[in-house]
């Protein structure tokens, strides 16, 4: 199966970077590994620092309070992490890419996270970002659910908040 990162794929990368843990270039390859993108060159710590503040444009997106200023967001995320669309023949049949060809770590994960945020938000709905609706949890995710109605990162994290109301409303 041939992935599209541009598409909710990206969307939940975007998610990921801003959740992950990012102290080293191993931290950013195992990001990569995780999400079958292929880095062009192995990471350096230049990666990871560009990658971290790349992390702060994403929670931007994430936490803007409305619709507008998510977009207003978003928009300056693509205007710094991508580039014209291009043709490429790298790595097996010809694709897009929304950058040049052979750009460091950080580049390849600011144009996949903008633009596949940028298709994932506008064909899915701008609602279907967010984070965890679990008062101790902050986790930042990617609604890729059918119904688009998902309000926890995961359903641990949703079993733990349903488990309160019921011991509210039925104390022991």
């Amino acid at each position: 199966m041939h992935f599209n990162h541009y598409s909710d794929e990206g969307a939940q990368l975007a998610a990921a970077v801003v959740n992950a843990r990012l102290d080293s270039p191993a931290d950013v390859a195992r990001l990569a590994a995780d999400h079958d993108l292929l880095l062009e060159c192995p990471p350096d710590e230049s990666d990871v620092t560009g990658l971290r503040r790349w992390r702060t444009a994403l929670a931007g997106v994430v936490d803007a309070p409305t619709s507008g200023e998510r977009i207003e967001a978003l928009n300056r995320l693509l205007a710094r992490g991508t580039a014209h669309p291009r043709i490429s023949l790298h790595n097996g049949p010809p694709h897009v890419h929304f950058r040049p060809d052979d750009v460091p770590p950080e580049r390849q994960f600011a144009a996949i996270t903008a633009f596949g945020l940028a298709w994932f938000l506008t064909q899915r709905g701008l609602h279907r970002l967010g984070r965890c609706a679990a008062p101790d949890c902050t986790v930042a995710f990617a609604d890729v659910t059918r119904n688009g109605q998902q309000r926890y990162c995961s359903p641990r994290c949703a079993n733990r908040q349903a488990v309160r109301r019921h011991r509210t409303r039925h104390p022991s």
